[in-house]
């Protein structure tokens, strides 16, 4: 790079000649660690650990893990060395130079810092301060002092790119040419950009319950993320990636998010959905569970129908029902002793007061089939104690009898052949009886009743349900099968009944929040005994209205108890104002508790376009004309959002007679850019750099509090270009003076192709 290339600015020479020095550094350190390790700074290289390694081996292990992890944190900063740089002046000092990046760099020999952890204490300046009197909490207390410059700089391998000073170019204008990129196919960090807002939650005191309340496209997700790597940082002596867990809301959305934490340096946090953690939780006990979500079904359902549904929803997903399956259990529990108690033949073995002695009280801690097999034991020796009676019974008997026949008769052939009889049948006899207590013991689980947990889920429902419940449950369990609503419940049983480990997990991130019900996350705290969590969440995207939460305050006091610390986050970095603008009046139009309407970065854009199309044919050459325009002009990731699975599944079939798309459907493990049909149940999270609403009618979309959430999520998915394409009258959801005041702008299509 010669001086001319270098970004017009005064210092451009002075930090280019940093640059360089830093690159060396990392260049050294590298080729050290490479040595030592015998592995390359590009291997993604992973360690075993043998089950028989000894202490020392252990320590070595983790040595060489940490070497290796460091290596790879190097590797990546030999790329991009760092971002920024802040000078501070602390009071009563003089003037400190930290260059901040996503990994620190530090020399091995000396232990000097080159580059700062854009998660260390100091960077918080960076993040939430201006040029000016500022402080920051180190581990040894406040430091205060005064920034003296904040600057933002573009490196790439050893070229300096961009130079940006706070205060002399706008932080907002910086922040505008990083928002105004394309779109990749995973979600990506945004280390460089984040915000004070957002800085906020991610230094949150992990002891305290955190949740947040973000508007769509205000980075929920990725701050949650960045949350997790900077607690591991500020953690890092007591907090390994194994004990923390993030729960997503598909599997999709978690191949969307896959990249984020190996981006910012992180491996090995459990990423999972809740219908996940429960199968692993519960193995084979589980019953098959249905594949897809109520949304779906919701979609397709008229507002009666939905509103029956949603009470079902509700009940199963309220603690009062985790708190009505509790009960019967402990009344259920008694009912598995038989008022007869257990008898072995003429003997009694136990009594039914000995029994509930036994299985109510003694072994009261552990689970149900854990007590059956430990009843099995005793059983075993109560067992084998009646067998010897018996048996000893027979041998006093066949030895009196025997004795009276070697009285009785002269020793002779007749003598002989009845003793050798008579020791035949006492052998025989003592036979039978150990074939009687070995059938005994083999018969054993017929001393109990079925104990599976559609069975007892079944029993629980009958005995304390109402009918809508029942019926929305019962035919499905009669086949083995349950609903995902019911996953709460059959963990709660299988606590009971099979015994569930409690994780080792120390943090949970809960994302999409607002789907998750009181139930599923008081669960979660039961599981996680004393672990913290982060939940992010928009209630105006609350599609899962019946399953989830109408407000915050249904978990704070009665699942945190008053502790939990509820953050906001007002501002949409995903959306241009315009597209904003349009989707903050559809949600106006039904407002949730406690929504706050979404502050867009001040980043324009095209205006949203709506296309009236006569017939499907000229629907359909629209959606082709529009995805095609959108693809020749660079963009790289388009959206055609359907209301409903079939919907999508039709215009995926037309469509691909034109162009190159690919269909995402309920299940999918995987997201690729490109061009994409979807329904609108896989939409929320995701975002596009183009999204067309396919059908956007009165018919499809009328005026409805759960619908105008929907369409609130889809329309918020773009970053640069959003389209509404309608047959028949527009939905009443879009204020009708959009046109005129010029949230839209309007084209009728009379023909195919016109």
């Amino acid at each position: 790079m010669t001086t001319a290339s270098l970004p017009d600015h005064p210092e451009s020479a002075a930090e280019y000649a940093h640059l360089q020095a830093t690159c060396d550094v990392i260049a050294a350190e590298i080729d050290k660690l490479e040595k030592e390790t015998g592995v390359g700074a590009e291997e993604n290289r992973q360690v075993a650990v043998p089950q028989d390694a000894t202490t020392d081996e252990l320590v070595a292990l983790d040595i060489f893990r940490m070497k290796l992890d460091i290596l790879r944190q190097l590797g990546k900063a030999s790329h991009q060395a760092y971002f920024a740089r802040l000078d501070f002046i602390p009071t009563g000092g003089t003037k400190e130079t930290h260059y901040l990046g996503r990994w620190g760099v530090m020399t091995s020999s000396g232990l000097d810092t080159v580059v700062v952890d854009w998660r260390s204490p100091v960077a918080n300046l960076y993040y939430s301060g201006q040029i000016g009197p500022m402080s920051y909490a180190a581990p040894d207390g406040t430091v205060e002092g005064e920034m003296t410059l904040k600057r933002m700089l573009t490196v790439h391998d050893r070229e300096l790119l961009g130079l940006f000073d706070s205060g002399v170019v706008s932080q907002d204008a910086y922040l505008q040419s990083v928002l105004g990129q394309v779109s990749s196919d995973k979600l990506r960090e945004i280390v460089t950009t984040i915000q004070a807002e957002q800085n906020l939650v991610i230094r949150h005191p992990m002891q305290t319950p955190l949740i947040v309340q973000g508007v769509a496209g205000s980075g929920k997700t990725t701050i949650a993320l960045h949350r997790i790597a900077w607690l591991l940082y500020a953690h890092r002596k007591n907090l390994r990636p194994e004990q923390l867990m993030i729960l997503a809301p598909n599997p999709l959305f978690l191949d969307y998010i896959s990249q984020v934490l190996p981006d910012l340096g992180v491996e090995r946090v459990m990423q999972t959905t809740f219908p996940g953690l429960c199968r692993t939780l519960l193995g084979k006990y589980l019953p098959k569970t249905a594949a897809v979500t109520r949304l779906e079904d919701k979609l397709n359902a008229s507002t009666e129908a939905r509103a029956a549904v949603g009470a079902v929803l509700r009940r199963k997903g309220s603690l009062a029902y985790k708190a009505s399956i509790e009960t019967f259990l402990q009344a259920w529990q008694e009912e598995l002793i038989p008022r007869e108690g257990w008898a072995f033949g003429n003997v009694l073995l136990f009594s039914q007061e000995e029994l509930k002695s036994i299985f109510l009280r003694q072994l009261a801690p552990f689970p149900i089939r854990t007590r059956m097999d430990e009843m099995k034991k005793y059983l075993r020796r109560r067992l084998k104690i009646a067998t010897e009676q018996m048996k000893a019974q027979l041998q006093k008997l066949a030895q009196n009898r025997l004795d009276e026949l070697l009285r009785r008769l002269p020793d002779g052939p007749e003598s002989r052949q009845r003793v050798t009889k008579l020791l035949e049948s006492r052998d025989a006899r003592l036979k039978e009886v150990d074939d009687r207590a070995a059938a005994y013991l083999k018969a054993y689980p017929a001393l109990w009743p079925d104990v599976s947990l559609t069975t007892v889920y079944a029993q629980y429902l009958t005995r304390c349900e109402g009918e809508a419940v029942q019926a929305a449950t019962l035919p499905g369990l009669a086949k083995g099968q349950a609903q995902l609503e019911d996953l709460p419940a059959l963990v709660t049983l299988g606590k009971f009944i099979c015994g569930i480990k409690q994780l080792p997990i120390r943090h949970v991130v809960v994302d999409e929040c607002q789907d998750f019900s009181p139930y599923q996350v008081q669960l979660l705290r039961e599981l996680t005994a004393n672990a913290s969590f982060t939940l992010v969440g928009d209630l105006m995207q609350g599609v899962h209205e019946e399953e989830g939460i109408h407000s915050f305050s249904e978990w704070l006091d009665p699942i945190f108890h008053g502790e939990a610390e509820v953050k906001q986050l007002v501002t949409s970095y995903r959306n241009t104002m315009e597209i904003m603008t349009l989707a903050s009046q559809v949600a106006a139009r039904h407002p949730v508790e406690g929504q706050l309407t979404a502050k867009p970065v001040l980043r324009h854009g095209e205006t949203p376009h709506v296309y009236a199309c006569r017939d499907e044919k000229t629907r359909i050459a629209r959606l082709a004309d529009l995805a095609q325009g959108w693809q020749e002009a660079g963009y790289h990731t388009i959206a055609i959002i359907e209301k409903t699975k079939q919907q999508a599944e039709k215009t995926y079939r037309a469509l691909k007679k034109l162009l190159p798309v690919r269909l995402l459907a309920e299940g999918d493990a995987s997201y690729t850019g490109g061009l994409l049909v979807l329904p609108a149940a896989l939409a929320k999270g995701l975002e596009f750099d183009c999204v067309i609403v396919g059908e956007c009618s009165a018919e499809n979309f009328p005026d409805d509090a759960f619908l105008s959430r929907v369409l609130y999520v889809l329309l918020t998915r773009p970053l640069h270009h959003l389209a509404l394409i309608h047959t028949g009258a527009l939905t009443p959801l879009i204020p009708s003076d959009a046109l005129t005041n010029g949230l839209l702008t309007q084209e009728t299509l009379c023909a195919a192709g016109s």
